[in-house]
């Protein structure tokens, strides 16, 4: 139960478009301004400032946009207490994940979720560890998915997976033919690497630290946040990196990929579950919770 203008008006706020907030709203853009018109028609105010494509909320629109966010939280909290009061399970879940977990994890595990609770909507956004735990204590989100190891939080952390960080080379490198692989053999390649600072880099530079190589030394040649666009830079032959088993297994298969191995030296990560506390506030977010923590995620190989 929502008032769709509302929705429509916050999400233009927020983007700061029509175009966008349409998109997100799978209407189109025309539709969002005509919600948005009968508003300021009804409300006999100007809500927004339009310059070309960008949308600025007026003084009256930056007042509104604090109410109207606090009635659709309260429209949302009277479905969950009803829906709890019954219980029932059904409403929307709120989750941000990290984009391994988005790509790889959610897909199965919402699957089968879906199937035990077919009324349970879900909210998914994707964005990094940083920022879930921000949405989760601004109230965002109810639950999110991110890779560690983690940082001191002060959110509550339950470990659902494992993955392991696999080194990748195109067919074509010459390490690709060796059965093993010295550190050595590494510092003479070329890299792709993840984002500096992120988790994932992070985990990199102390497997490689570990190893004895001087990361000063290394020579990487570009830095990407994305791993399916990583694995594709490698397959085309740019350079050598690190990736989640998960995002290479298509690659793998066909052949385009190769696995680089070193001996006696595996580099895993967890993901993890994360919320406010152990209890969470909704039925829908409880049943998720319980459910995600007795899957068996699929391993690639």
């Amino acid at each position: 139960m929502e008032d769709h203008r509302l929705k429509a008006f916050c999400l233009a706020v927020e983007m700061k478009s029509f175009s966008k907030a349409a998109e997100a709203r799978f209407m189109t853009q025309s539709a969002i301004s005509h919600l948005v018109k009968k508003l300021e028609d009804e409300l006999g105010v100007q809500l927004f400032i339009r310059k070309g494509k960008t949308v600025i909320p007026t003084s009256a629109g930056k007042l509104f946009y604090e109410h109207a966010k606090g009635i659709l939280e309260q429209f949302k909290k009277m479905e969950n207490d009803l829906y709890a009061l019954m219980q029932k399970v059904k409403g929307t879940l709120s989750i941000g994940a990290d984009i391994t977990a988005a790509t790889h994890l959610f897909p199965q595990v919402f699957y089968s979720f879906s199937k035990d609770y077919p009324e349970v909507k879900v909210a998914l956004s994707v964005s990094s560890a940083e920022r879930i735990i921000n949405d989760l204590q601004e109230g965002k989100i109810e639950v999110g998915i991110i890779e560690g190891p983690l940082r001191k939080s002060a959110v509550f952390a339950e470990q659902i997976a494992e993955d392991e960080i696999v080194i990748i080379a195109s067919d074509d490198n010459p390490l690709a033919e060796r059965k093993t692989v010295s550190s050595q053999d590494l510092v003479s390649q070329t890299f792709i690497m993840p984002e500096a600072g992120s988790g994932m880099r992070e985990l990199i530079d102390g497997f490689l630290l570990r190893m004895g190589v001087d990361l000063e030394g290394l020579k990487v040649s570009m830095t990407l946040g994305n791993p399916e666009l990583i694995v594709q830079m490698v397959q085309s032959g740019i350079g050598i990196s690190f990736v989640s088993k998960w995002s290479v297994f298509r690659a793998i298969k066909d052949g385009s990929i190769k696995l680089l191995n070193v001996p006696g030296k595996k580099l895993r990560r967890k993901f993890y579950l994360v919320s406010l506390g152990k209890e969470s506030s909704t039925l829908v977010a409880r049943k998720f919770r319980e459910f995600i923590k007795g899957y068996r995620f699929f391993i690639p190989f």
